[in-house]
């Protein structure tokens, strides 16, 4: 089982230490297959350990054989491989942490709650140990180094066959490198190009689709995803080629400004969108599922003309707000005179035609509140 190190690592204090008997650079991924390749032929007993930049992953060889795994990135954690599969909830696994202590791990804890069979503590364990050297054999620059270890260090031996995880590596990688070529940059922001009603997505889909935002890019996605480079990658690589996400235009940041009495684009939809959150607080409040349900994914599409163009599509999310970078997008190209105010225009509208779906939902008295949190919450802002 990966145990959960530290999140940082001083380098040159392990590379000195003297139990290190082979050391060097990683310049290009060949490095790195060539020393799990060296370890695995040569039959050694010892501890491969990869270092580049925060991050730092270990595999456990005896005799040439994979014995065990050890990684300081949360998505390499026993737990969130049970998540990832499907094995556990998220609330059973924050109750079982809670009993995790130096003599007893989480593995054990799962098990003596019923939560956890041993055949599935199989599993995991064989998963964990093949995601961190699938990740190992990705890194391109950093430094690695063999040296001998404690077996007494690792508390639960397996033994995978080297050569059949290292093949099945090169396969991924191979697969990763395919994808990341018909990905964005790592530094492109992402959008959400349509909404995904009518498409049905796993759990694991629907926790990389919810993280794009027009604010994070791509690597930022997967980072955040906590599901581990390889998953995130191939996920976010089936949401862009169903055409549910894609890359926001390098001029389309909305952040720029587009003065309009010294307001920003941002902020005006910032106030809008803060206005649609206190009406889908009070559905839900109120017991009603939310906007979502009332169709409002369709709302710009029978628009006039214009304002069709402006926000041609802009697509709310499932809580009603709206995409603040597609917007901006349609902006910058737009060829019309008055653009800011068929913004303040359509985005009124939009408020409007919300307010008109809980006056038809919620109690009188509770939308007479909201509608007055709403107007103080437009001041200044409202068309």
């Amino acid at each position: 089982m990966a145990a959960e190190e530290p999140t940082t690592v001083s380098v040159s204090r392990e590379l000195r230490a003297p139990h290190v008997y082979l050391h060097a650079l990683i310049e290009d991924p060949s490095v790195v297959i060539d020393m799990v390749n060296f370890v695995s032929e040569t039959r050694r007993t010892g501890v491969l350990t990869v270092v580049s930049g925060p991050l730092r992953k270990s595999i456990y060889f005896h005799q040439g054989s994979v014995i065990a795994a050890a990684s300081n990135q949360p998505e390499d954690r026993f737990g969130n491989i049970m998540l990832r599969l499907g094995l556990i909830s998220r609330e059973n696994l924050d109750q079982a942490l809670r009993e995790v202590g130096p003599h007893r791990r989480i593995g054990n804890v799962l098990m003596s709650r019923g939560l956890l069979s041993t055949k599935d503590l199989w599993r995991v364990v064989k998963v964990q140990i093949e995601e961190i050297l699938f990740t190992v054999l990705l890194v391109s620059h950093g430094e690695i180094t063999i040296a001998h270890f404690d077996p007494a260090q690792v508390p639960n031996r397996t033994a995978l066959n080297t050569q059949h995880v290292l093949l099945d590596g090169l396969r991924r990688k191979d697969e990763m490198e395919h994808m990341r070529g018909e990905l964005p940059p790592p530094d492109r922001v992402l959008i959400r190009h349509r909404h995904e009603a009518g498409v049905t997505l796993t759990d694991n889909e629907r926790r990389v689709y919810d993280l794009v935002n027009g604010q994070r890019t791509v690597s930022a996605v997967c980072y955040d995803s906590g599901l581990g480079e390889f998953e995130s990658t191939r996920l976010l690589h089936h949401l862009l080629k169903v055409g549910l996400v894609a890359a926001a235009s390098q001029e389309a940041s909305h952040e720029v400004t587009i003065a309009a009495g010294g307001i920003s684009v941002s902020t005006i939809v910032a106030a809008y969108n803060e206005a649609i959150r206190l009406i889908e607080t009070t559905l839900r409040e109120a017991g009603h599922i939310g906007l979502i349900s009332h169709g409002v994914d369709t709302f710009f599409d029978d628009l006039d003309l214009a304002l069709g163009e402006l926000f041609d599509g802009v697509v709310p999310s499932a809580d009603g707000r709206l995409p603040p970078e597609r917007i901006f997008t349609n902006l910058k190209i737009s060829q019309s005179k008055e653009k800011m105010r068929l913004l303040r225009r359509g985005l009124s509208e939009y408020v409007q035609f919300l307010m008109f779906l809980a006056r038809e939902t919620v109690d009188f008295d509770v939308v007479e509140r909201l509608d007055k949190q709403v107007r103080a919450q437009l001041i200044g802002f409202d068309a």
